[in-house]
């Protein structure tokens, strides 16, 4: 379930991205640079799956792998010519960063992608963990009628323990009965 979970945050988070980041830039993102966003979204998705998250959570998840694919594919699309910089060059890599940081347009864009899709992927959340309450309340009387109770086996060759009742009295519920003579010191 948790791999379901992440795989779908992935393709969520990457869709979106790489859909609005091509059609802000006017160019499409690199092979390259989406294979290693889903990647890098899966991992971290698969780290923060272990419950059920709110929309907090999620939006940040979501803003954290937005911003990161944003970088991500803007360093991509100029190491493959996509930026207009000499791929092999250092330099593209840097000036990818800058150009990728201060794109306000592309970066809102970006922000927005998180806060539909963190709203959107909550949704979901919350009907999956309904949907699996739901189930385990309705499977919870069929698994105790059909599991016997078990009940302690008594040992051979030593009786077994008589059971006392417990006293009734509200001022006893709580006294321990020690029986035996008192140990010497």
């Amino acid at each position: 379930m948790r791999a379901a979970r992440a795989g779908v945050f992935t393709s969520v988070c990457l869709a979106v991205s790489a859909g609005g980041h091509a059609a802000a830039s006017g160019h499409g993102v690199p092979l390259i640079g989406l294979v290693a966003g889903a990647g890098l979204v899966f991992l971290s998705a698969w780290a923060g799956s272990a419950r059920e998250r709110g929309l907090g959570a999620i939006t940040a998840w979501m803003l954290w792998g937005q911003l990161a694919l944003h970088l991500l594919y803007s360093v991509a699309s100029s190491s493959t010519g996509h930026g207009g910089h000499d791929p092999g060059s250092v330099a593209a890599g840097a000036e990818a960063m800058a150009a990728a940081s201060g794109s306000g347009g592309m970066l809102g864009l970006h922000l927005a992608a998180a806060a539909v899709c963190a709203w959107w992927l909550r949704q979901g959340e919350a009907a999956l963990f309904a949907y699996l309450r739901s189930v385990a309340a309705a499977l919870l009387p069929l698994l105790l009628a059909i599991v016997p109770r078990v009940r302690p086996v008594p040992r051979p060759g030593r009786p077994p323990t008589p059971v006392r009742p417990r006293p009734s009295a509200p001022y006893l519920r709580h006294s321990l009965v020690l029986r035996g003579p008192p140990v010497a010191l």
